[in-house]
């Protein structure tokens, strides 16, 4: 009886090792979608793809700041970031043409998760 209660305590372990491994090995896919008023169409992009999550969300955070940046050189545009659902988005108003709106959402999900959902 012991011997049997260490053979599942040792085959429990090996199995939370192996997920945890399995888990670990998963590339994660920096994604982009943006929106542009007054079609609001919206199309997720893959940007890039990263070994880690760390990797993946340091690469999202740059891309924000040079995104940001670039739009903030344009005197007409007017750039506001919070978050949506909990993911970064940037939103990019015309001073000229209040109803020109583009909003930039951007999320690391790992390569097994289709931002747009599953397909039907």
């Amino acid at each position: 009886m012991m011997r049997l209660r260490q053979a599942w305590v040792i085959a429990t372990l090996c199995l939370f090792a192996w997920a945890a491994t399995a888990s670990a090995e998963c590339a994660w896919v920096f994604w982009e979608q943006d929106t542009i008023s007054p079609t609001n169409e919206a199309l997720p992009r893959a940007v890039s793809a990263w070994n880690t999550k760390e990797m993946c969300e340091e690469a999202l955070t740059k891309k924000i700041s040079s995104d940001s940046e670039l739009f903030r050189r344009n005197k007409d545009s007017e750039v506001m970031i919070d978050h949506q659902a909990g993911r970064p988005r940037m939103r990019v108003k015309s001073k000229s043409r209040p109803d020109l709106i583009t909003s930039s959402t951007y999320v690391c999900l790992p390569d097994t998760v289709d931002p747009g959902g599953p397909k039907p």
